[in-house]
């Protein structure tokens, strides 16, 4: 046997098992030593010598003991020290005791079995070989008559051919068995770490789990199926403890009446679950696992797929539509040149370049809608972009100087898309200036620092936002102004969850104030 690291602790429990018997043999010399008159076990010898013997294999028993519980010395030396010790001891009370007429040498046969254990075979043969050299030097010191000579000479070879048997049988089973525990070990290890992987699996699901066995307990579970459910599931719990309709409608079907797939009701939060039972073998009763799913989950991703999809067509609508508005806007400048003076036709030509300014913003902001995820983010010094951008918004709208003020904040940046910040806050600007009551100061840009973040705050004196109109204020085609499109924010709210931010309304104070919070570049 090689690979001396590994024992099984059956293999640990021989050692306590030949300990054991060690002790019973230690206590049975001294007994022996000390009543050798009245026993006749061994023959009358020096008395003090053999209760010294027995005394001091009891004591080596007890040492033994403690090694085996503290498991200091690997399971080789221990094995090699306690057969060594036996061999010397056993052998020396032998001698003493009378020789191997009284038999005491057979008792070696049960820790020559022990030596069958031992992990080196080359060892294991040479404990069997040294305790029959032990046996041959306690026969040559007892000498004797010819005729006892060799029958104690042959009662030496018979032990020690004995010896060498019962270590080779019991070294081929251990062999075995210490394969078969290393097998088992590894199994066992690639079990745990197969159920380790798989609880891992099942926790990180979007989906309830749920693992039952054939009389209903939840053998498994994540936590996603308890805040599903609403239900604490410790331990083995039963299912319909946890939510009886579904288990309800697992017991139908068991009973062959179900198909293992429906939509419940909603529970107390208003969520309706969809559950699919699926079979762990080829009889239901021995255990299914349930996915439990939300529905409302379900039915955001199918509409953002709606969504997605009405984005493209109306994309590819606006780009059909772009070319006949600015067909249209050309023919109405031509139109407005040959009325010349007259009053009722430059009114109807300036409707219809009105109207066609109108679409064609709308048009741009479904376009740049249809581009939020063409992004190149880039790390934004607030302390360079904000000034520029403010000069060239008010040189571009006509904004008086001194109606927006921008409080200088400190060195902060952000990771975002140039252009969809520029975007954002030009929108949120036109805004802010279309409400504000223009006098200087009317228009505050701020920003700061907002844990990992940068909150940056447009806000005006203008009149405050209901709390109903705020909770519209970024759905799309929604509009207070009737030359509006309803788009403004709504594209800016997307540009900013593009780029992994935030947009939202704060309704504290006079006013309207705006806050877009993003990623802080480091």
């Amino acid at each position: 046997m090689t690979g001396a690291d590994f024992y099984p602790d059956s293999f640990w429990r021989s050692l306590k098992q030949l300990n054991a018997f060690r002790l019973f043999i230690a206590v049975f010399f001294t007994a022996s030593a000390l009543f050798s008159s009245r026993l006749h076990v061994i023959e009358p010898g020096p008395l003090p010598l053999l209760v010294v013997l027995g005394v001091g294999y009891l004591a080596a028993a007890l040492i033994f003991h403690f090694l085996l519980r503290i498991r200091l010395l690997d399971f080789g030396r221990q094995l090699q020290l306690q057969l060594a010790i036996d061999i010397l001891l056993i052998t020396a009370f032998m001698h003493f005791g009378g020789g191997n007429e009284t038999g005491l040498g057979l008792v070696l046969t049960v820790p020559m079995a022990a030596a069958g254990l031992h992990p080196n075979t080359r060892m294991m043969l040479a404990l069997p070989a040294l305790a029959s050299l032990a046996m041959l030097v306690e026969q040559g010191l007892t000498g004797g008559a010819l005729n006892d000579a060799t029958g104690g000479y042959l009662r030496a070879a018979l032990l020690s051919v004995g010896f060498v048997t019962v270590a080779g049988i019991s070294h081929i089973l251990a062999k075995g068995a210490l394969g078969a525990a290393r097998t088992a070990s590894e199994k066992t290890r690639e079990v745990a770490e197969l159920a380790r992987i798989n609880a891992k699996v099942i926790q990180d699901l979007p989906n309830g789990i749920l693992v039952l066995s054939g009389d209903g307990l939840v053998m498994q579970h994540n936590q996603q199926a308890e805040r599903l459910l609403g239900c604490p599931m410790a331990g083995r719990a039963e299912l319909a403890a946890c939510h009886a309709d579904l288990a309800g409608a697992w017991q139908a079907w068991l009973s062959g009446q179900g198909n293992g797939s429906a939509v419940l009701a909603a529970n107390d939060a208003g969520v309706r679950l969809r559950y699919r039972l699926l079979e762990l073998g080829p009889d239901r009763r021995a255990g299914a696992v349930v996915i439990v799913e939300d529905m409302s989950e379900l039915e955001q991703e199918a509409t953002q797929m709606k969504l997605a999809a009405l984005g493209r067509l109306t994309a590819n609508l606006a780009h059909e539509i772009r070319n006949p508005l600015s067909a249209i806007n050309h023919a109405a400048q031509l139109l407005g040149e040959d009325v010349g003076a007259d009053p009722g036709a430059a009114r109807l030509t300036r409707i219809i370049e009105d109207n066609v300014s109108r679409l064609n913003y709308l048009v741009e902001d479904v376009l740049s809608l249809s581009r939020r995820d063409r992004q190149n983010r880039e790390a934004i010094r607030l302390a360079e972009f904000l000034p520029d951008f403010v000069h060239q918004y008010q040189q571009s709208e006509g904004v008086a100087p001194g109606v927006i003020r921008l409080d200088p904040g400190a060195d902060l940046a952000v990771w975002f898309d140039r252009l969809h910040l520029h975007q954002i806050l030009w929108n949120l600007c036109r805004n802010a200036c279309r409400h504000c009551s223009g006098q200087p100061g009317s228009v505050v840009f701020s920003y700061a620092a907002s844990g990992d973040s940068v909150a940056i705050e447009i806000a005006n004196d203008g009149a405050s936002i209901p709390e109903a109109m705020r909770l519209r204020l970024f759905e799309p085609f929604f509009s207070t102004d009737k030359s509006g499109t309803g788009l403004g924010l709504y594209i800016a709210l997307e540009l900013a969850e593009a780029n992994d931010g935030q947009l939202r309304c704060l309704g504290q104070g006079q006013g309207a104030r705006f806050r877009l919070t993003a990623k802080m570049a480091r």
